[in-house]
Parts: C-alpha cells; sequence; structure tokens
C-alpha cells in the first residue's frame, strides 16, 4: 500500500527589488519609492539616496520630468520621509527636496499639487523640532516661494486633525507662521554665526523677506513677532553694513523690511518696533545694495528730509538710478541684479522722498528742491506712466517683478512724484525771482 505525503506549500514572499549597484536611472525610480515605502532604516535610506542622486547637480535634467511628467509619484514618499525621526534617510530626503524645487516648473506642482500638505507639513516638522536640518527645510521653502503665485497659499498652511474644522493661522502652533515665530524668538537677538541655529534662522529670514512681498501676508506678519526680531537682527548687527554679504541674516533682515515697509498695513507696526532709528545709520552707506535698501525703508516709513544724509542728494540719486534700471529691465554691476526691486516699491519710495522734501521745504531753504529739480527724474515718472497705461490697454501681463502690486498704483505713485517736482521747481523759481 503506497503512503501519501502532503507537502503544505509555502506562501511566496514578495520581497521588494534589490537597490542596483551603479547609478540610478530614471527607470529605476517606481522600484526605488516601493522600497522607500515598504522600508524602513538603511534599506530606505539608501533608496532615498538613490533619488537624491538622481537630481543632484550632475543630473539637473532630471529635476522636472521626476515632478511634472506624470509618470511618477515621489513627493508622497518624501513626504513620509520628512515624519521620520532624524537620521541619515531625513537628511537625504531634505537634499532631494531641495533640488526638486528648484526649478519653476516643480514649484507650482509642489505647493497646489495632492502632495502639498504633506510636504509642508514635514518640513514644518522638521523645523519645530529645530533639529539640523531645519535649516535645509527652510531653504526648500524659500525656493519655493521664489514663485509669487505660491506666496499667499504657503503662510495659510495651518494643519488640523481630519474632520477637524479649519484654524486661522495665526490661532494655530503648527501652522507655518507661528513655526517660523518661534524659530526666531529663539534667536533672541542673534544667534551665534555659523551655528546650526544661526543658519536655520538666516533661511527663515529668506523665506520670510519673499512671504513679505503680499499685503496680505503683510497683514499677518503684523500680528506677530516677526518684524520685531527682523529690527533687533539689524539693530544688533555686530558687522558693519559695508560688510553684510548677500543672503546673510541682516540682508535678509533687511529685505525683510523693505517689503513690509511698502504695505500700509504693516508699516506702523515697523514705525512703533524703531525701524526708522535702527535703520537711518545704514543709509550712510551710500548707493550700496544696503545704503540703497535703507534708504528706501526711510522713505517708505516716512523719515523726515533731515534724516537723510547729504540734504538728500544721495537718496534722489540712487532711487531715481533704480527707477531708471528697472524700466530698462537691467541692474547695477556689482550692487543688484534685475528684478531684485520692484518697480511700485520704488516708485512709492520717490514719492514719499519728494513728499518729505516738500514738507520741509519751508524750513530747509532751497536745498530740498534743488535736490528734487531734476529733469530726469520728472520723464523717468513719465515714461513710466505711459508704459504701464499701455501694458494696460493692451491687457499685457506686465507687472515688473512682482504679481501682488497693481499697475494703478505705481502709475499713481509716478504722478504724485511728477506733481511734487514740479512744485519744487516752482518753488525754486519763486525764490529767484523774488
Amino acid at each position: 500500500m503506497k503512503m501519501l505525503f502532503c507537502f503544505k506549500k509555502k506562501p511566496l514572499i514578495q520581497k521588494s527589488p534589490p537597490i542596483p549597484s551603479r547609478h540610478p536611472r530614471m527607470e529605476d525610480i517606481p522600484d526605488l519609492l516601493e522600497i522607500i515605502t515598504t522600508k524602513k532604516g538603511e534599506k530606505s535610506a539608501a533608496a532615498v539616496k538613490r533619488i537624491y542622486e538622481l537630481c543632484d547637480v550632475g543630473h539637473k535634467q532630471n529635476r522636472v520630468p521626476m515632478i511634472c511628467s506624470g509618470n511618477y509619484d515621489v513627493l508622497t514618499p518624501l513626504a513620509q520621509c520628512l515624519t521620520q525621526e532624524s537620521g541619515d534617510g531625513r537628511h537625504l530626503t531634505c537634499l532631494a527636496l531641495n533640488n526638486l524645487s528648484i526649478p519653476t516648473e516643480n514649484k507650482r506642482v509642489i505647493i497646489v499639487g495632492p502632495s502639498s500638505s504633506a510636504i509642508i507639513g514635514g518640513l514644518c516638522k522638521v523645523i519645530a523640532e529645530d533639529k539640523q536640518d531645519s535649516y535645509l527645510c527652510c531653504i526648500c521653502l524659500m525656493n519655493l516661494s521664489f514663485l509669487e503665485a505660491n506666496i499667499a497659499t504657503m503662510l495659510q498652511h495651518s494643519p488640523v486633525p481630519d474632520g477637524s474644522f479649519p484654524i486661522p493661522p495665526l490661532n494655530n502652533s503648527k501652522s507655518l507662521i507661528r513655526i517660523l515665530e518661534k524659530l526666531l524668538k529663539k534667536a533672541s537677538v542673534g544667534p551665534k554665526k555659523r551655528s546650526g541655529k544661526y543658519e536655520g534662522v538666516r533661511w527663515a529670514c529668506g523665506l520670510i523677506k519673499n512671504l513679505a512681498k503680499s499685503e496680505e501676508n503683510a497683514a499677518l506678519f503684523r500680528k506677530t513677532e516677526i518684524p520685531n526680531y527682523a529690527v533687533e537682527y539689524v539693530r544688533y548687527s555686530t558687522a558693519p553694513p559695508s560688510r553684510w554679504t548677500s543672503n546673510s541674516l541682516n540682508d535678509f533682515s533687511l529685505f525683510i523690511i523693505l517689503n513690509l515697509a511698502q504695505w500700509p498695513v504693516s508699516r506702523q507696526g515697523l514705525v512703533k518696533a524703531g525701524a526708522v532709528e535702527a535703520i537711518k545709520p545704514i543709509m550712510k552707506e551710500g548707493d550700496d545694495l544696503q545704503g540703497l535698501k535703507a534708504t528706501m525703508v526711510c522713505a517708505l516709513l516716512g523719515a523726515q528730509w533731515a534724516d537723510f544724509p547729504d540734504d538728500g542728494s544721495t537718496a534722489a540719486k540712487s532711487i531715481s538710478e533704480l527707477m531708471t534700471n528697472i524700466t530698462g529691465k537691467k541692474g547695477k554691476d556689482g550692487i543688484y541684479a534685475y528684478e531684485v526691486f520692484n518697480l511700485h516699491i520704488t516708485t512709492k519710495a520717490y514719492c514719499n522722498l519728494c513728499r518729505a522734501a516738500n514738507i520741509a521745504n519751508g524750513g530747509v531753504g532751497e536745498s530740498s528742491t534743488k535736490v528734487l529739480d531734476v529733469q530726469s527724474a520728472e520723464t523717468l515718472c513719465l515714461q513710466v506712466e505711459s508704459d504701464l497705461l499701455l501694458a494696460a490697454d493692451n491687457d499685457s501681463d506686465v507687472h515688473h517683478g512682482s504679481n501682488f502690486v497693481p499697475i494703478a498704483k505705481t502709475v499713481e505713485y509716478s504722478a504724485l512724484t511728477v506733481d511734487y517736482i514740479k512744485e519744487a521747481a516752482a518753488r525754486a523759481s519763486e525764490d529767484v525771482t523774488t
């Protein structure tokens, strides 16, 4: 009699695809994403490293297809990695997201796409933990904020549990604006340079500088301590403004003040914080970048004519030159590049400068009228009015550096400037004939 033996069939164990030893290729992305999603620890970190290598400085051509082609969902797994404990996997994720956030095409997809909340939330989580990677998260968010269409959406980030009612950003400790405020608060009057905290605060200020270009965002910042911290960083700087490097904490802080100063909703808060007194000495730097920014801030915040060095001649020259360069779509060699400043904020600053000169005219004599009686400035403002009105009539998408500034406002400031210049010239003529 034959004996029958039955062997149970072992269940198949689905293995994750192996990580190739060669340099990764675009066709490896689906397998790498599966490993990131299903594995943890070293295996997941190794797969993230390959994703990073696919978009590093030597493979810039892969960055847009990885996000915009529709062939891969890279963002969801990377957002998941941001929620992990600190380690190689999270650090490499931050590096990869930094690279992927650089192309303009990717910025909009990341912010308004289905992974938007998870990405911003993950970056905020790392920043809130005050870990070593917080500065990388701030840089990533700053990259995304260079697309002005993104900035209002970004600052509205205010996560709540599923099914809960929305919470306004100012009432939510987990919102982006409150997390940035807390980061700056921990730095007191200035973090120690070259420390991890310094880098986090520095790049957070770079992000805030971009976010402050929106009047809607300025209204939110006004209700926080962030403007006060920016003024403190400038006031207590140990380095002279002439030695401030581009993208330094002081450079970013002065830009924050400048961008907030253009909006009526946030201007008074800066005045109360003592911004004019803190920034007036920087105007002595002349027409270099920091001196120009300081001059424009003081003009926008209503500084008196006597506050401007050299009887206002340096201020009038530098701001009118800036208007000329913006309309000519050029920068100034060694000082600033085109589109660093927009035409709205520049015409407004010059208009305020002219107003200050005219108010002081009776007490100062002819000095202010002589400074303002500049034919080139009047001609330039008339040209600005003509160009912008023509652009508006043609329904052209012309914003001269900002999507948040209506053309009508820039025309209004240019017209007021011409009126002030003509009034000053008329007064000077009367002084000569009497």
